[in-house]
């Protein structure tokens, strides 16, 4: 026998639909697919819980709480923001440096200091009458 508890809940027709593809995505019963979200999701609700037990004696006081639990998960996504933008930043730099490689001429031959040609890059042709 199992300790799970069976029950019955309401859903709208759209969160039914959104369990039932996870289901189908994931070859369970829609029913293990809420309870195993649910599981999955108990440390948050029991955060919440406890804050809502905690609200009706200190209302002002767990409000502040809830504001500087925001405003510190506000501060840490425009730290991973940050640590994103400048990454791509990065790659961009990467692409941009290695198209400028794969266009680069492979060589440029020197100049001559007599402000003609250099005997190397004379036409074989015009060489042939020389010695």
């Amino acid at each position: 026998m199992t300790d799970r508890i069976r029950t019955t809940i309401s859903l709208t027709p759209e969160v039914y639909e959104i369990f039932k593809r996870m289901a189908e995505a994931a070859n369970m019963s829609v029913s293990r697919t809420m309870g195993d979200w649910l599981t999955d999701t108990a440390d948050a609700a029991t955060m919440i819980t406890a804050k809502m037990e905690e609200a009706k004696s200190a209302p002002v006081r767990v409000m502040r709480e809830l504001q500087a639990m925001v405003a510190g998960m506000s501060k840490e996504v425009d730290g991973i923001t940050e640590v994103v933008r400048e990454r791509r930043r990065e790659e961009r730099e990467v692409q941009h440096a290695q198209r400028g490689a794969a266009t680069a001429p492979a060589a440029v031959p020197p100049s001559s200091n007599t402000g003609g040609k250099s005997p190397k890059t004379i036409a074989p042709r015009a060489l042939k009458g020389r010695k």
